[in-house]
């Protein structure tokens, strides 16, 4: 053997001669990695705990007389220019609510009959894990009375009761959506938002809770990955957390990352711990850099809104599209390259054709819709107030084979349908495609949405 050959190092050799500044190292280096995970883990965590702090904040603002908890926040109006919700829809109205099913128990969600357009109640867990979704998808057309219930209650529903869903965690929110065609139909839509009510099954009314845990202020603000952990493991530990991860809870707790355990202050610690959220908020914006893409567009996540080891891609999920779907109710695409790889930009004129028989294949009262947003995940203002495209637009030209082609661009089309225009910005933008209540074709990715062509 050459004397200056390197010794090869074999799986199973191990050394018990490091120096204190090896082991140092490798200490950090350990902590830095599970940091990494722990972040990933707790960043869903964190976010319902941010959006129920400013649901309470919100509540107690818009109606100071009742108790927060247990009552809607009810959006009236379609998203536009000036709503600040990142990829908003423009096809429902919204309403918000959140239970603390451990403090007031179970509670009756009754719902009207709404036997001629899509609506959806979903309920969410602490993680924002999509654990139901009530309305047009499961059946409850002609109304219900539905029992939504606190993890581990085992008591008998009372009589009336169509179907009893039982909450994964004690703090769940809930999203109604109910699809709008235009503006004229507000009145009309208002009073079904008002018609999804929420009830108690104990006492006739929502009591007064002592909310002070969640007089969190400026949670939108925070910066620091400590002060996001210390605020996340509350919310874990309130919660639980799956029988499966409790491996993974108890790799957190080693580095005081863990809902049990303090966090770290020793300064190697805290540094390696930081550098480890650094790492995982890389990771998150490297699966959003990265695709997968296909023809311009994302290869929408299977695991979307659902509860499991994929913690990476359940944060990148909250991250980017707060409170999704599951796949199985709406399956969302997003494209910000053309059918080049070029970044879409208003410098250029687009055209999107979906060729005769090609359209979005759906279930019953399903709809799709295409919507333009700038690269900051906000609607597009401009002159004629369209962010929107979708088959019931009014005056949209099909062509004679029943194609059909969108122009997507920031000027108006000269000698094609003003109808079928969806105005740019002038600087670089992104499409985001809505298919609601989709076939198992667009599910399983056998459908796909053409790519974006530059008109030449």
């Amino acid at each position: 053997m050459n004397a200056h050959q390197p010794i090869t190092r074999l799986i199973e050799d191990f050394r018990v001669n490091l120096s204190s500044a090896e082991i140092a190292t490798a200490e950090a280096a350990n902590s830095r990695a599970v940091a990494s995970q722990a972040y990933l883990y707790a960043l869903p965590a964190f976010l319902h705990m941010r959006q129920l702090t400013e649901f309470i904040q919100g509540r107690r603002y818009f109606a100071p007389d009742v108790p927060p908890i247990g009552g809607w926040i009810l959006v009236r109006k379609l998203s536009d220019s000036k709503t600040d919700n990142r990829y908003p829809n423009v096809d429902t109205l919204y309403g918000a609510a959140y239970l603390l099913l451990a403090d007031h128990g179970p509670v009756v969600l009754t719902l009207p009959s709404i036997p001629d357009r899509y609506f959806s109640v979903a309920l969410h867990d602490a993680y924002f894990n999509n654990f139901a979704v009530v309305g047009t998808s499961s059946g409850e057309v002609d109304g219900a009375r539905l029992l939504i219930v606190p993890p581990g209650w085992d008591a008998s529903a009372p009589a009336g009761i169509d179907r009893v869903i039982e909450a994964p965690t004690p703090v769940i929110n809930l999203y109604q959506r109910i699809f709008v065609h235009d503006a004229s139909e507000y009145d009309e839509l208002h009073a079904l938002q008002d018609r999804i009510t929420l009830t108690p099954l104990a006492t006739p009314s929502f009591p007064e809770l002592d909310l002070t845990a969640w007089d969190v202020p400026q949670m939108r603000g925070i910066s620091d990955p400590l002060a996001m952990f210390a605020l996340a493991k509350r919310h874990i530990a309130l919660n639980g957390w799956p029988a499966g991860d409790d491996g993974l809870i108890a790799l957190f707790e080693t580095v005081g990352l863990g809902p049990a355990s303090e966090l770290p202050s020793e300064e190697s610690t805290v540094s390696a711990v930081r550098q480890g959220a650094a790492d995982a908020q890389t990771a998150i914006d490297a699966r959003l850099s990265a695709g997968p893409f296909r023809r311009g567009w994302n290869v929408p996540d299977p695991n979307a809104g659902v509860p499991g080891p994929h913690i990476l891609s359940r944060a990148v999920t909250q991250a980017s599209q707060i409170g999704s779907l599951v796949p199985s109710e709406a399956v969302y695409f997003f494209a910000h390259l053309d059918e080049d790889g070029e970044a879409l930009t208003g410098q250029n004129r687009y055209t999107l054709t979906f060729e005769p028989g090609s359209l979005p294949p759906l279930d019953r009262l399903g709809f799709w819709s295409v919507t333009m947003y700038g690269t900051d995940a906000f609607l597009v203002d401009n002159a004629v107030d369209r962010y929107i495209i979708r088959p019931d637009s009014p005056e949209l030209a099909y062509g004679t084979d029943g194609s059909l082609t969108l122009y997507l661009q920031a000027d108006e089309p000269e000698g094609s349908p003003a109808a079928n225009w969806l105005p740019s910005p002038s600087a670089e933008f992104v499409i985001g495609f809505r298919a609601y209540r989709p076939s198992a074709s667009i599910q399983d990715g056998s459908w796909f949405p053409p790519a974006m062509r530059k008109v030449r």
